[in-house]
């Protein structure tokens, strides 16, 4: 058993794990996270001879002094670890691995300069190695946090400033299946907030009600994010009142928090390290904030993965008052060798508020899939009575295909489909700017100025956090499984619909040409350098004629 003094909060931490196999540790800066990690990692090789502990530490990726203020802390960490192991009649020793599989390896003197563990360290050639006997040792590799490494981790995981691993959600999608094949596996993972507020760090820490002001607790809080995953908060108020001490950085008296941050060079900066509140700026287009606002609007609203199950059209037709309607579709395309989601949006203006009832998303290879959703959601409108005033769909990557789709849905009397070129140009009071970018600050704005409301959603919140701001205008990082912001751009549309004088919006005479080569010249064959991957499938939909 580790007898190293604990706060009130680290133990909580510490012994949580004998609960729940998965769970972050939210804490503030230089609260005893890697510490506590450590503690944990000593523990577990104890009670399970020949047990492999995964240390991974984003600070090892960053490199240059993160790996020499990492290694100087392992330095400092190993003595205490030593002791605690020798009384429990083990023997702990750091060596440096020779092989990917450590099995030969170079034990490290007790008094090794931090300076030399560094350059160990950068090599991911670090371990501490337990001895229970002269044949069987637990092992804790210490290694950097990132993808290229993330495949070789087994055995438990502790995951230390997680905040600061670069595609923390892919890197986590990675991880999550070895964890899982064996119930005495854990995953602990700790971080102090980033300073950009639309890091996939911070869905992580946000609690699945939205809740941000807590009761300071020696021990923290407890709670549960939107995903599930349970999270230890710790600030800076409530490690003062487990007797973790603040200290002017010129005199080096005592200080409250409040009097340490008063001094602060860096308030924004000090609020988000000590009291874990998010940063006023960041990348995100929409701010988590805003975001979760929303939610907090149209909690009541749909956000559907693949079909409609019975009674969900009825529910959204139901939610539907008298309001101008428009829908945003955002058409597949393929994007870095993935197949992202078609996405389709409703917009019901309510007053000031424009409320989407339904938020859908799927994923085909099939072009009259699409066209017959969107026809069943129009047709169950228009039935219904309801005001829809159009639709929009993003013609960029899919003109053939969207011009089409408006010949059918205007067939079908079932309303005017706005075709939207967003690598285009528009005037927008007097400057000229792309119709990117004039959605995304529509939407921008709009959600900002809480005039938005859509479903609560956990992939709907991180397929929106994926849209940045990319100097001028905005891009979207690819997901795991190519999402790519589509749900936002589905929203983007049908609230440009709503917008008053959209002139982003209006439909445009899209130049479609023949995708065949004339039958006098060789005849149904599709001219070279077609980069659309539905073609081959409309071709069977539609004739043509040379």
């Amino acid at each position: 058993m580790i007898a190293r003094q604990q706060r009130p909060y680290q133990a909580q931490a510490f012994w949580f794990r004998k609960k729940v196999r998965r769970y972050l540790l939210s804490w503030l800066r230089q609260g005893g996270k890697t510490t506590t990690l450590a503690d944990q990692s000593l523990q577990e090789m104890m009670e399970v001879p020949g047990r492999l502990v995964t240390f991974a530490s984003a600070s090892l990726g960053i490199g240059g002094e993160m790996i020499e203020k990492e290694a100087k802390s392992w330095g400092e960490l190993m003595a205490g670890l030593r002791d605690l192991a020798s009384k429990q009649n083990m023997r702990l020793v750091g060596v440096e691995t020779r092989d990917d599989r450590g099995d030969a390896a170079k034990e490290l003197p007790a008094d090794l300069p931090w300076s030399d563990l560094a350059g160990i360290m950068e090599r991911n050639r670090f371990e501490l190695k337990l001895w229970h006997s002269n044949s069987v040792c637990s092992r804790t590799k210490v290694i950097a946090a990132n993808l290229s490494t993330c495949r070789g981790w087994s055995g438990s995981v502790k995951l230390d400033e997680a905040a600061f691993v670069r595609d923390l959600s892919v890197l986590l999608a990675e991880i999550e299946p070895f964890v899982s094949t064996d119930p005495t596996f854990n995953l602990i993972m700790a971080t102090t907030p980033p300073d950009d507020y639309g890091h996939f760090a911070y869905e992580l820490m946000a609690e699945e009600n939205g809740v941000e002001e807590w009761e300071v607790k020696p021990e923290g809080n407890w709670y549960r994010n939107r995903m599930g995953l349970w999270v230890h908060r710790v600030t800076v108020d409530d490690a003062y009142a487990a007797g973790r001490k603040c200290y002017d950085a010129d005199t080096g008296a005592a200080q409250t928090p409040d009097e340490n941050r008063a001094i602060s060079l860096n308030r924004e900066g000090w609020d988000r390290s000590n009291r874990l509140l998010r940063p006023k700026v960041g990348t995100s287009m929409v701010s988590p904030m805003a975001v979760d606002a929303a939610m907090q609007r149209g909690r009541h609203g749909l956000a559907v993965a693949g079909d409609l199950a019975s009674g969900d059209l009825e529910k959204v037709v139901s939610q539907i008052g008298d309001g101008k309607i428009t829908v945003g579709v955002d058409l597949a395309t393929t994007t870095s060798k993935k197949s992202n989601p078609t996405a389709l949006a409703i917009c019901e203006r309510r007053g000031m508020v424009y409320h989407f009832p339904l938020v859908w998303w799927w994923k085909t290879s099939n072009p009259e899939e699409t066209q017959q959703k969107l026809q069943q959601i129009l047709q169950a409108l228009k039935a219904a009575g309801k005001n829809v005033r159009g639709t929009g769909v993003d013609a960029s990557n899919e003109r053939f295909f969207s011009t089409n789709l408006r010949t059918r849905m205007r067939s079908l009397r079932l309303g005017f489909v706005h075709l939207i070129l967003k690598g285009s140009r528009t005037n927008y009071r007097g400057e000229d700017i792309t119709v990117q970018s004039y959605l995304g600050n529509l939407t921008a704005n709009a959600f900002e100025d809480g005039q938005v409301a859509i479903p609560q959603n956990r992939y709907l919140s991180d397929d929106i956090a994926r849209k940045k701001k990319d100097g001028s205008g905005f891009s979207a990082n690819v997901g795991p499984n190519g999402e790519h912001a589509d749900t936002l751009d589905a929203i983007e549309i049908a609230l440009s619909l709503q917008a008053k004088g959209a002139g982003s919006a209006q439909a445009e005479a899209l130049p479609v040409g023949e995708v065949c080569q004339s039958m006098n010249a060789g005849g149904n064959r599709f001219r070279s350098g077609l980069k659309n991957p539905l073609l081959r499938k409309v071709r069977s939909l539609f004739k043509f004629n040379s």
